[in-house]
């Protein structure tokens, strides 16, 4: 194949447990003009075994071996390598609808984007049962189904998630403008600046409202549930302003989103870690937004999420002691009533 449609890139690292789901999601797909880009970070678990007998059966699938184990790293090896029209991305311990491709390929000519995003489907494997929920990928049921110019609506940045799977982006827009993920060690929320590169630099973007795309939500070994990750979100944002520096365009028009979406994760970043650090990553917190606090448009934000920016800046210890206190009542709350309708 000359010229496939799709580029599919799929970062691995030892993922012995899910990688045939996931493989044969994709190569069962309706569109069969793809190449398989399995770019794994040398697995040591019986993996590569499997991406071998797998591609000795489909000539599609190429294995590119990354020297780092790093997400970012391995996704820019991928595009690096990717001849598709487009490509997406889809990681090892998911699996993707039979039609997904195909669908959004369709749509993604008929309407002439440089990317489209398409809902999530979350699932848990519970007690040999499959439990599925819908996830939105917008927040604002407004962007659904509308080809959107992000230089005319930037609010698309604050109002859809930060998920760069269940997506198709044009190969040509990604080489025009450089757009590669941060290199980090592991799989340590590269996908944020992935991310918001191609939300702010995009003039065409479409969302679809359609879930195509099976994400595991009980990987004990996924990055979202490593609690030791302290700093890995405050990274990507340092990696986020040098490409802002060089696109001081971009970075005036877009100053207000960007300071309103590192809020939005910091936020859920303290949320996230283990409460031994949480103190901690609050003076983080307080010193990164200190800098920026006379720069905020209050007008972007709640007037209790200024008020929570105000009182981490001014005594992060104080609201440490404010915070654990409501978390500690909100979660008696919770266990009084669990058992009072769950014995």
């Amino acid at each position: 194949m000359i010229s496939p449609k799709i580029s599919i890139i799929i970062p691995s690292f030892n993922s012995f447990q899910y990688i045939k789901e996931c493989l044969d999601s994709i190569i069962f797909q309706s569109l069969k003009e793809i190449e398989i880009l399995c770019v794994d970070a040398y697995s040591t678990d019986g993996t590569i075994d499997i991406l071998k007998s797998y591609k000795q059966q489909d000539s599609r699938i190429r294995i590119i071996f990354s020297k780092k184990k790093s997400l970012g790293y391995q996704i820019n090896l991928g595009l690096k390598e990717a001849k598709g029209e487009y490509f997406t991305i889809v990681e090892s311990d998911d699996y993707i609808r039979l039609d997904m491709c195909e669908k959004l390929y369709t749509l993604a000519c008929y309407h002439n984007c440089q990317v489209i995003k398409s809902d999530f489907i979350g699932f848990k494997d519970k007690e040999k049962q499959r439990i599925f929920e819908n996830l939105p990928i917008c927040y604002d049921q407004t962007l659904y189904d509308k080809k959107i110019n992000s230089y005319l609506n930037p609010n698309i940045i604050k109002d859809s998630w930060n998920m760069n799977q269940s997506s198709l982006y044009k190969m040509d827009f990604i080489k025009k403008y450089d757009i590669r993920a941060n290199e980090t060690s592991g799989a340590s929320y590269q996908d944020i600046g992935l991310w918001f590169q191609i939300l702010s630099l995009a003039s065409s973007i479409y969302f679809y409202k359609e879930g195509f795309y099976f994400y595991r939500q009980d990987n004990e070994n996924a990055s979202v549930k490593s609690k030791d990750k302290i700093y890995c979100v405050c990274d990507e944002f340092d990696f986020l302003d040098k490409f802002l520096d060089k696109n001081l365009e971009l970075k005036n028009r877009l100053q207000d989103v960007f300071y309103y979406f590192k809020f939005k994760i910091y936020s859920w970043n303290l949320k996230r870690i283990d409460d031994k650090y949480k103190l901690e990553f609050l003076y983080k917190f307080s010193q990164d937004f200190s800098l920026i606090y006379d720069k905020l448009n209050k007008t972007v934000f709640k007037v209790s999420e200024i008020s929570e920016i105000s009182c981490i800046v001014q005594d992060p210890s104080k609201y440490y002691k404010k915070y654990n206190s409501v978390f500690y009542s909100i979660k008696k709350r919770f266990f009084r009533i669990k058992r009072k309708y769950f014995r």
